[in-house]
């Protein structure tokens, strides 16, 4: 039976601050994007749940509590509970960071992404 390799939590926490984008509906490599990023923020038109973050990153919930304590703790991501559970939105820090450094994390993890879409391709958000 083929190892599996565990991969580092960085990798989970690129691929749900990409998720954590995509609610947004904008174009990342708009070069407006940083003026457009105040009023998607200010009138957000979905919501992404904790589910969605353990979903997108394929892992159990101890990686996904562990990835999103990162990205609260680094100012890119907010979490508040409502009556429907947890809503978890990307902020201004976490837009401008996956801005500038997604070339960076798409080259560094390419083979771990690759191993993470294996058998379903990589989702559009991704990008």
């Amino acid at each position: 039976m083929p190892e599996r390799r565990y991969k580092g939590y960085r990798v989970y926490v690129y691929i749900a601050l990409a998720r954590l984008f995509a609610s947004l509906d904008l174009d990342l490599s708009a070069p407006e994007l940083m003026t457009q990023v105040p009023d998607a923020l200010a009138h957000p038109t979905g919501r992404v749940s904790k589910e969605e973050i353990l979903h997108a990153i394929r892992s159990n919930s101890h990686m996904t509590e562990k990835v999103l304590a990162h990205l609260i703790a680094e100012g890119f991501a907010t979490m508040e509970k409502d009556e429907l559970g947890y809503d978890i939105r990307i902020t201004f820090a976490g837009v401008d960071h996956l801005r500038r450094f997604r070339q960076f994390y798409r080259e560094l993890y390419a083979r771990e992404l690759s191993e993470h879409y294996r058998y379903t391709g990589s989702p559009r958000w991704l990008g």
